[in-house]
């Protein structure tokens, strides 16, 4: 894939214009007006997806209870459609949406997970996909390729409308694949000049961030961890991804752990202590007393070979983060899952305590003092 000649088509093209900055919501009303202006077509792309039973009339509902779209036919139950397009689907959150749409008056709805990125998914019988928690999944390309299958041959507006979408989806579906991890041979986040190619401000932060969740899906999946939380973000525009888990050390209770931002790698503390929790330079001093005390929480792993970096001993994010950082310009993926294994076997040692027994999470993209 020539990731600059994708995303110069996408520029080119007025629905890609469109999109910049509403991604979802802007598919999900493109999906809802093609439903309607050409019911024959939108048919032969989503009925497939929909179950037997008692409908009501036509329609296409957008935002019901906070679902992405609902269609509605005579004569079949209605199709609860999730969409997703840079951030990977949530079981839990497909849980919640099947719950409600399952008080819904007459017959039980469908359920389709419309994704640019597929969840583990089993394979039935008949070749179809779903999610462990029964979703049929149809992924984007899937999507383009109905789409320009259903069309009639002629040109009027309605139809070539849903031709550039059809291509709009194609090529965003290239641009989001860019952000899977393929190889742990991989830099860690996507390049510059990658990054470059993308006129637009909201798309390249959106990709940044999709690569950033799909990093810490990784990490996850493959480092363990006690008490854990993976965390993954954007702070002043530059992706992050975060681990810290909770120990107890010599009285103090903590989340200890680390954080990537950009080249920056952090051994970082969270302390739940109230006497150190607060803005301003009092509570930071005794913040960095504090950590100054326990230095074996901010030892740099060994496979990163980096030297400590910046002027202050400390530094701090308020009410209640401190860490020491180097820099790591082209981490590869491998190397921070050995980093990260590395400071879960560190803390390992340390006590903890059981689920029930912690006091409130912790939220590490707090503003700095």
């Amino acid at each position: 894939m020539n990731f600059a000649e994708v995303a110069g088509r996408i520029d080119g093209n007025v629905l890609g214009r469109l999109m910049y900055g509403q991604r979802e919501l802007f598919h999900s009303n493109l999906l809802a007006w093609f439903f309607d202006a050409l019911p024959d077509s939108a048919d032969e792309v989503f009925r497939p997806f929909s179950a037997a039973g008692v409908g009501s009339a036509r329609s296409a509902e957008r935002e019901r209870q906070n679902m992405d779209l609902v269609l509605r036919w005579p004569d079949r139950a209605p199709l609860v459609i999730e969409n997703k397009v840079f951030s990977l689907p949530d079981l839990a959150q497909l849980d919640e949406y099947a719950r409600l749409a399952g008080s819904w008056r007459g017959s039980p709805p469908a359920f389709c997970l419309l994704a640019m990125s597929a969840p583990d998914l089993r394979v039935a019988e008949d070749g179809t996909e779903a999610t462990e928690n029964g979703w049929r999944y149809l992924g984007y390309a899937e999507l383009a390729r109905r789409i320009e299958k259903a069309l009639p041959a002629d040109q009027s507006y309605e139809v070539e409308t849903m031709r550039r979408y059809a291509a709009l989806v194609e090529d965003l579906q290239h641009l989001v694949s860019s952000t899977d991890v393929v190889s742990e041979q991989e830099r860690v986040w996507l390049s510059d000049a990658e990054l470059s190619a993308v006129s637009s401000s909201q798309t390249r932060a959106a990709l940044q961030k999709a690569r950033a969740q799909r990093i810490a899906r990784l990490i996850s999946r493959e480092v363990p961890g006690r008490h854990r939380d993976v965390e993954h973000g954007m702070t002043r525009s530059v992706a992050l991804v975060s681990c810290f888990e909770h120990i107890r050390i010599r009285g103090v209770d903590a989340w200890a752990g680390w954080q990537l931002q950009g080249a920056q790698f952090r051994r970082a503390v969270i302390f739940d202590d109230p006497a150190v929790r607060g803005r301003g330079a009092a509570f930071s001093e005794r913040r960095a007393a504090l950590a100054r005390s326990l230095p074996e929480l901010f030892v740099m792993p060994t496979v990163l070979e980096l030297e400590r970096a910046g002027r202050n001993e400390f530094n701090h994010y308020a009410p209640d983060f401190v860490y020491q950082y180097g820099r790591v310009p082209s981490l590869s993926v491998r190397r921070l899952l050995d980093a990260a294994a590395e400071i879960h076997a560190d803390l390992a040692r340390f006590e903890s305590v059981d689920d029930g027994d912690l006091v409130g999470r912790h939220s590490s993209s707090a503003r700095e003092d």
